[in-house]
């Protein structure tokens, strides 16, 4: 039988779409990454708290070594459901980007509900359009950009792989690929959550801002789903991977073995991991 959030209850929901009430021991993953994130920025080459807007919060690290010339880039957008976490938090999964000689962008932005989802995504693309036009500083190749996100931020990633790029004056191809992980893709769900005490949330916004298919066929896109994250959370990320498989060459699909919601922040410092891996490779081939 197809599964369909909307048949379920409200313990249910929450069992299914609230990260932290599926991962009973969720604040030990968030204070170890923490940790590894502290450790990472004082061990890898990083610049950071780079303004790319004019919130309080649109700053970007950048992670590379000096030497950097003409490097393949990859961009990473945090989750914590668009109202919790920080760039800070995932420092540690510069470092196989970092060991492959790609310049790694982690980018901020302001949170719900001190702004709208709907201004999260104008924030995440003018970062997309500040790294574009301002990485060969850093030794980066514009044309050669991947992107990735985690949970909130995987469903960004979804949100700007849909945009008109030319709109901004840059060229419509202008992401290569998109690693998903464990994303949000249903936000009108979110309406029936307790944790929408805090992003506030409304309808208009979510139906607004559910991810279509991107307009651009873009070369390669993975996605990915725990084994331990709850059967709800499966379902959406493989509908959604149903929903675009017409929009990419190469759509990859990966269900981790041994890992939740949280643990992949950790595990995914690791560049011997096999999703990593993948991202890595699919980072370095850009044609």
């Amino acid at each position: 039988m197809k599964f369909n959030w909307k048949n379920l209850s409200l313990h249910e929901l929450e069992k299914n779409f609230n990260p932290r009430e599926a991962v009973s021991n969720f604040s030990d993953y968030i204070e170890e990454y923490k940790k590894m994130g502290e450790k990472y920025r004082k061990n890898l080459p990083c610049l950071l708290d780079v303004p790319y807007g004019k919130g309080p919060l649109q700053k970007l690290d950048i992670f590379g070594k000096k030497k950097f010339k003409n490097a393949n880039i990859h961009i990473f957008i945090h989750g914590g459901y668009w109202r919790a976490l920080d760039k800070s938090d995932h420092s540690q999964l510069a470092k196989p980007f970092v060991e492959n000689n790609i310049l790694y962008f982690s980018i901020n932005h302001d949170l719900c509900p001190t702004v709208t989802l709907s201004e999260i995504v104008k924030q995440v693309t003018e970062a997309i359009v500040w790294i574009y036009n301002n990485c060969k500083k850093f030794g980066g190749n514009k044309n050669k950009i991947t992107i990735s996100g985690h949970s909130a931020g995987a469903h960004l990633c979804a949100m700007i792989m849909a945009n008109n790029w030319e709109e901004h004056n840059i060229p419509k191809n202008i992401i290569k690929g998109a690693a998903l992980i464990s994303g949000i893709y249903q936000p009108e769900l979110v309406l029936n959550l307790s944790v929408n005490k805090e992003i506030r949330l409304s309808k208009k916004e979510a139906i607004k801002n559910t991810p279509k298919a991107p307009k651009e066929n873009i070369p390669i896109i993975l996605t990915c789903v725990g084994d331990k994250e709850p059967e709800g959370w499966k379902e959406q990320t493989k509908l959604f991977t149903k929903n675009i498989i017409d929009s990419c060459n190469c759509l990859d699909f990966s269900i981790l073995e041994n890992e939740n919601h949280f643990s992949m922040m950790t595990s995914f410092s690791n560049s011997e991991h096999k999703f990593v891996k993948k991202i890595i490779n699919m980072a370095k081939n850009i044609l």
